[in-house]
């Protein structure tokens, strides 16, 4: 699949007659892609929910047609990498949630049924395949390094979000597959489709604090799963450091740094999102990479 192209000629011809018709903005016109194959039908550009926040967008920016034609052949032409994210969400099964609740689920059943169902339903589900589809069409992102990790530590926890992805992605991966190497990104940009890099939430931690070496030996196995990046800490203090939301703000643990060498030997991203100041600037400075 490609990226949809500008027409200049239907951009100015709507352009006009908007104007004509004392409308508040511009809609921007573009040529058909493939679309979706779903029971939808149709393509981003008939797409309501897209189009009405675009008109927004443009009312408040007010490019002129040559500013506009000019950016979006840039976005066309460039990989467009999301570099911290998440692809389109996809809607929750009410009545099946509602069922679960009448059967007796528990809080964390339900919790994790619109977790999973948010993030896989655009793979199983027809109409939310189409939806999702039709948003990526519109975004021209080429990639999103997604976050398919939980905030924390605990192996088991990171794995629920980042089974979800692979779930979906395996499902999926004629049109938007898991990414491993940069390699990758750079094929699906030059054959004209979508993937997703992915990202965790925490650095994988055993917690039997038998060594280091022992404690940090998941980091490898997550870099096998898929992830490319992992946070160091999440608001709050861990063993590695201090989060954003720590008042001593006291920066990186030794067993912090011993993390970010072992991140940097396997080829993970430090990722210091939620962290302190000072551990952002103990971590940059820890990393040779």
């Amino acid at each position: 699949m490609r990226l949809p192209s500008l027409d200049r000629r239907r951009f100015l011809q709507s352009s006009l007659a908007i104007a004509a018709l004392g409308a508040t903005g511009p809609t921007l016109q573009a040529e058909p892609s493939p679309e979706p194959a779903s029971p939808t039908g149709g393509s981003w550009e008939e797409n309501e929910t897209i189009q009405r926040p675009r008109e927004i967008a443009l009312d408040i920016l007010k490019p002129t047609p040559a500013q506009l034609e000019h950016g979006l052949e840039l976005h066309k032409a460039s990989l467009v990498f999301d570099s911290y994210g998440f692809a389109p969400r996809a809607a929750v099964d009410g009545d099946a949630i509602r069922t679960a609740v009448e059967a007796g689920a528990s809080p964390d059943e339900v919790e994790d049924m619109r977790e999973d169902m948010s993030k896989t339903r655009w793979a199983t589900d027809p109409t939310e395949r189409a939806e999702f589809q039709q948003a990526f069409e519109a975004s021209g992102v080429t990639c999103i390094f997604q976050n398919a990790g939980q905030e924390g530590q605990d192996p088991l926890r990171l794995l629920k979000r980042l089974a979800w992805f692979t779930y979906a992605t395996d499902l999926m991966r004629d049109y938007i597959p898991k990414a491993a190497t940069p390699d990758e990104i750079e094929q699906a940009k030059q054959q004209g489709r979508r993937c997703l890099y992915f990202t965790g939430n925490g650095v994988p931690l055993r917690q039997r604090w038998d060594s280091i070496e022992d404690e940090l030996s998941y980091v490898r196995i997550f870099f096998q799963l898929g992830i490319r990046m992992m946070h160091m800490t999440y608001q709050r203090r861990n063993m590695l450091g201090d989060g954003c939301g720590e008042a001593s703000d006291a920066g990186l643990s030794d067993f912090g740094r011993a993390a970010v060498k072992e991140l940097n030997r396997q080829g993970v991203i430090v990722d210091v999102a939620h962290s302190g100041w000072k551990t952002s600037a103990d971590a940059a400075k820890a990393s040779d990479r």
